[in-house]
């Protein structure tokens, strides 16, 4: 399927270059370092300990910023903005920091100063030795989200940075942060001393006696901590998102503590502490819930909340969190089981439901519809997170949400529709219940002894109207992007590829879902590479197809994308989009198309790319539509014309 190229008017008169209107730098890396809880210092050990502090606080800043080649911009107090013409240096100068601060530390009986430090790269605005715009804002922004002894980091630093050695990268997630419309990634920087290196990364419980193995215990009771965050489970939904999301970084600290334990790790009480605090907020509001006083509550509620969001505050507070506060077992043979609700241990939801109903033996012939209810039950009794199930399957079939589930049965063995226990637990999770009445409801249409045929034909019925998938068949594809964008990734009907010197515009050579053969055009001339070009595609029922843009290696410059997409000549929103900060990095949750379009300027420089999803909602017709995609340097975008109103001639 080829693009049919649009071109743009060309403007009735040559124009001059745009000129730069303000003082650019070049790259430069900005560092912002700041003392923790320095106000609260002076004010409970008086003005003459303070200043003995910050002075020498910004004797240990200034040295190793002046042997790692750093240039102080400013101070303001307590805080420093340095400039670096390496992200490396700013990093390695954060971490010498880190380092000469916590060894100061460590030699003081009174109370102990602790730094955040954050680090930011890009092309800010420079005057007179100072910096300006956004960049410097992000990096202070960062500064303010370290805790205290930790170094955080932008994904540009990361990036141009690379690796280093004994320095470790966590990620620490997508962060909203003041004055930024779009959440920031953030990622911090570990490192390990030089002598424990040395010895292999082994932590000697001899070097640092006592200290060392009260460290150690304290991280063990943490971890015992987050081990019991883990064994939290919904009642009704075990693949609540918040909650997963929520366990998510519960697993992620975990290693990081155990790592910490086995590599020797610096890691200081207040920083663990400050990790730790949210998950044990969450435990109290879990566990006590019915015993917190109201001022208490009010407390953890606003701190959960702002950690993992108002969402999970809510199930917690109607009950519908499991702790898993198991009773001691019996050692004895257990007495025969009475009715009764069902206990409250971990992962009840998961494994203490009365077990998946078989599938309808009735419906025996109708292949996609056993193949995937017979998958669904296999996969309840697996305990499994949804999200790992749905990459597996779609990392074995990139191209399943592109074949219709009545169609599904006929390919890859009978075994692609297996990967429509998707779309079933979607419905399901809707409708409880739902699948275990399903054939019986099927069958109440039918007279007589029905053929393989016919039922099937009554089954779609039923999945698609009581089931309701013609209302949420969008949301249950967001979902799915959500899990698999950008990896495992899904098959794409095309794909455009923005290099420095060239645009290659990617295809599939037949008609084939499925097909993973490619047909590349490579195109040089900037006026063709900036044409819009126009992807038809035929969306089967209850499907998706789906058009990628991405940059390639070494796109120095920055470009603009914009796309829209028709259905018969008029505009439609049917479709989703992710934005990608990186090519494994998503840069913001799945958005519903515009009628008007989208416009993403920066490809290059503000994000990777973009992934577009159109499906088609009809359960029972294909529907064309038309994605339009242009990729052109900023210079040379036009207002374009209404969408309502005559559309561009085709080259």
């Amino acid at each position: 399927m080829d693009p049919e190229p649009r071109r743009e008017a060309s403007p009735g008169s040559a124009e001059s270059a745009p000129t730069a209107s303000v003082p650019y730098s070049g790259t430069v890396t900005i560092l912002f370092s700041d003392i923790r809880g320095f106000t609260e210092y002076t004010e409970q050990y008086g003005d003459e300990a303070a200043y003995r502090v910050l002075r020498e606080h910004n004797a240990i800043v200034r040295k190793q910023i002046e042997a790692l080649g750093g240039t102080v911009v400013k101070t303001q107090g307590d805080s420093f903005m340095v400039s670096f013409s390496t992200a490396r240096g700013a990093i390695l100068c954060a971490i010498a920091i880190q380092r000469a601060i916590g060894e100061r530390s460590q030699s003081e009986t009174g109370a102990r100063i602790a730094v955040g430090i954050g680090i930011n790269t890009g092309e800010p605005i420079e005057e007179g030795g100072d910096y300006f715009g956004s960049m410097v804002n992000l990096a202070a922004r960062i500064c303010a989200a370290a805790g205290p002894g930790e170094i955080f980091v932008s994904e540009p630093t990361r990036q141009v940075a690379g690796r280093l050695e004994g320095v470790e990268y966590v990620d620490r997630g997508l962060r909203d942060l003041k004055g930024f419309q779009e959440p920031q990634r953030l990622s911090e920087v570990r490192w390990a001393r030089p002598e424990r290196r040395a010895l292999g990364g082994a932590a000697s419980s001899d070097a640092r006696g006592t200290e060392t193995q009260a460290e150690i215990d304290v991280i063990r009771e943490a971890i015992a901590a987050l081990t019991r965050v883990l064994g939290i489970s919904h009642l009704d939904d075990p693949t609540f998102r918040p909650l997963l999301e929520c366990q998510a970084k519960a697993t992620d600290l975990r290693l990081a503590l155990s790592r910490a334990v086995t590599e020797a790790h610096p890691l200081s009480a207040q920083r663990l502490t400050t990790a730790l605090q949210p998950f044990v907020d969450l435990l109290a509001l879990v566990a006590d819930r019915e015993s917190l006083e109201d001022r208490r509550w009010s407390e953890l509620e606003a701190a959960v909340a702002s950690a993992f969001g108002r969402q999970l505050v809510s199930v917690a507070a109607r009950g519908r969190l499991s702790a898993g506060a198991a009773a001691p077992r019996a050692t004895s043979a257990p007495a025969p089981p009475e009715p009764a609700a069902p206990p409250s241990g971990a992962r009840a939801s998961l494994v203490q439901r009365p077990p998946a109903p078989p599938v309808d033996p009735r419906a025996a012939g109708v292949r996609w519809w056993t193949t995937a209810h017979e998958a669904w039950i296999e996969w309840k009794a697996s305990g499994i997170a949804w999200a790992h199930v749905l990459r597996t399957l779609l990392a074995k079939h990139p191209h399943l949400l592109s074949v219709p589930i009545r169609e599904s049965a006929d390919q890859g063995d009978g075994l692609l529709a297996a990967g429509y226990l998707l779309l079933l637990e979607h419905v399901e999770n809707l409708l409880p219940t739902f699948l275990a009445a399903a054939v019986e409801r099927a069958l109440a249409g039918v007279d007589g002894a029905p053929t393989p045929a016919a039922l099937g034909a009554r089954l779609y019925e039923v999945l698609v109207t009581e089931g309701r998938l013609r209302e949420t068949y969008a949301t249950f594809l967001r979902d799915v992007m959500v899990a698999a964008v950008p990896n495992p990734g899904l098959w794409a009907d095309a794909g455009v590829v923005e290099h420095e010197d060239a645009t290659v515009v990617i295809t599939r050579p037949g008609r084939a879902v499925g097909d993973a053969r490619e047909v590349r055009r490579r195109l040089t001339d900037e006026e063709e590479r900036s044409v819009e070009r126009l992807f038809t595609l035929t969306v089967q029922p209850l499907t998706t197809r789906l058009v990628y843009v991405k940059r390639g290696e070494l796109l120095r410059s920055s470009r603009d994308l914009e796309f829209r997409l028709t259905r018969g000549g008029m505009p439609s929103d049917q479709g989703w989009y992710v934005v990608l900060r990186t090519g494994l990095v998503v840069s913001r949750e799945p958005r519903k198309l515009e009628l008007a379009g989208v416009s993403l300027p920066g490809l290059g420089r503000e994000h990777f790319g973009a992934w577009i999803a159109v499906f088609n909602p009809d359960p029972h017709a294909a529907a064309p539509y038309e994605l339009s995609v242009t990729v052109k340097p900023p210079e040379t975008l036009l207002q374009r014309p209404s969408v309502f109103g005559e559309p561009p001639r085709r080259a």
